[in-house]
């Protein structure tokens, strides 16, 4: 017992002198001595929403052309890593990490590029800036990370003013960002042309308001599916206060479109029109479930107007659209003969590389809502419903986009109560990469509804 309690004593002692010694002695750990801002985007045009993440910790999660909110930590060394989730898996899984030593007082901006399988990290730093607020200029830096252009030129001027040779912001390779340039507070436009050839125009903003005492990332990325313009810019503010957001710079070349979808089985064949004297005419003898070519669309209140085809009378639907920026909007007619309305929305048609998508709009009137169940082929329609629904979509509305892994599934639409079947089972086989957009259309059979895709066209 004695050399029990004497093994006691020396191990007190032992870590006794260890503590004695991390108190009086000097400690190892790094010592922070300031802050810095710390904030991520998604350059990557086929990936999904990313995690971004200061070691384990998670800082936001940002989708393509997006920037996370600001995050301020200690100026000490980290690493920052990119999670994705592949549908299908059940972990996430790290595609890209970076160690970087932070420096007080710079804000950092990790940008996310490459593919999911091949990605990279940029890191763009600069010093933060304090205004007072009674200044009348904002801080811009001009960035490339548009992967589809070659070295580029960016001019960045008032409205009217051509770019000429000798007046450029300054020359860029993908990835770089140049210095910093002070600019009077206004309205300016953003013209990307081919190195040394500034009539050979890639890109050019509409007209963007700039406010004052504000610092600014301005950047390109390559346009998706979503847009038919090949390049698209953001502005995003760049200090310590910034909430995250940015300001959409769409190419002022590619105006916005619509297709029309006839979701109406009350409404019979139409043709639309785009002004009240019924003068011009958009879409013609438009049948129930057809699909109209896109059509250019003003980017400001766009009229539409619906009447029986070849009459001029009486007006069905009297109504406006508005799509902003270049998108690719789809507009839907739908509803009983007493109550006609359109619905319109921006088709999700992004190719990503974590998951299929399945996307679906309800036009049916005939029931509230529709319970979609979507599970692997073959699997005995007893088994389904009692399963939880992959969505519940109300008549007229569009369901947010649904990922699904690889396989083949079968797909069936129910009432809320799950004792009709509308319809089922439909048999989709899919791969990552797959974007299906789906239509609910009524039958004269009420009991009865059909899901047809419609072509997400390049």
């Amino acid at each position: 017992m004695k050399e029990l309690m004497k093994g006691f004593g020396i191990l007190i002692t032992f870590f006794a002198a260890l503590i004695l010694s991390a108190c009086g002695g000097e400690s190892s750990l790094p010592v922070a001595t300031g802050k810095a801002n710390i904030r991520a985007i998604n350059g990557v045009k086929t990936a999904p929403d990313v995690g971004f993440l200061i070691e384990e910790r998670a800082l936001g999660t940002v989708g393509y052309r997006q920037i996370t909110s600001n995050s301020i930590y200690d100026d000490l060394t980290y690493n920052f890593n990119f999670d994705v989730l592949y549908a299908g898996e059940p972990e996430l899984v790290r595609v890209a990490s970076i160690l970087v030593d932070i420096i007080k007082d710079l804000d950092y901006v990790f940008v996310l590029t490459g593919t999911l399988a091949e990605p990279s990290i940029l890191v763009w730093e600069t010093v933060d800036r304090e205004f007072t607020g009674t200044e009348t200029i904002f801080e811009a830096r001009f960035a490339h990370t548009a992967a589809s252009l070659g070295n580029v030129d960016y001019y960045f001027a008032a409205v009217g003013v051509d770019p000429l040779v000798g007046e450029k912001a300054g020359t860029l390779s993908f990835g770089g960002v140049l210095p910093s340039i002070d600019y009077e507070a206004g309205e300016y436009v953003l013209t990307i042309t081919a190195e040394g050839m500034p009539g050979q125009v890639l890109y050019e903003s509409a007209p963007t308001n700039f406010n004052a005492a504000s610092q600014l990332i301005i950047s390109s990325f390559d346009g998706d599916a979503n847009t038919f313009a090949p390049v698209v810019a953001r502005a995003f503010a760049s200090s310590f206060d910034s909430a995250g957001g940015s300001i959409v710079m769409p190419d002022t070349n590619y105006p916005p479109t619509a297709e029309f979808v006839n979701g109406s089985l009350a409404i019979g064949t139409v043709d639309i029109y785009e002004d009240a004297l019924l003068s011009s005419q958009i879409v013609a003898g438009h049948a129930y479930k057809d699909l109209s070519d896109e059509l250019e669309v003003s980017p400001e209140a766009y009229p539409v107007l619906y009447t029986p085809t070849t009459l001029l009378s009486p007006v069905l639907i009297d109504d406006e659209i508005t799509f902003f920026g270049g998108i690719r909007g789809r507009v839907v007619a739908y509803g009983e003969s007493d109550d006609l309305q359109i619905k319109s929305y921006a088709p999700d048609r992004q190719s990503i590389e974590s998951q299929a998508k399945l996307q679906l709009f309800n036009s049916a009137t005939n029931f509230d809502f529709v319970s979609v169940f979507i599970e692997d082929a073959d699997t005995p329609i007893e088994d389904i419903l009692i399963l939880l629904p992959r969505a519940v979509i109300p008549s007229g509305s569009l369901e947010a986009t649904i990922g699904l892994a690889e396989g083949s599934f079968d797909i069936y639409l129910s009432n809320v109560a799950r004792d009709i079947v509308f319809a089922g089972p439909i048999r989709i086989d899919v791969e990552y990469g797959d974007v299906l957009g789906g239509m609910i259309f009524e039958t004269n059979d009420p009991n009865v509804l059909e899901l047809e895709f419609l072509p997400n066209n390049p």
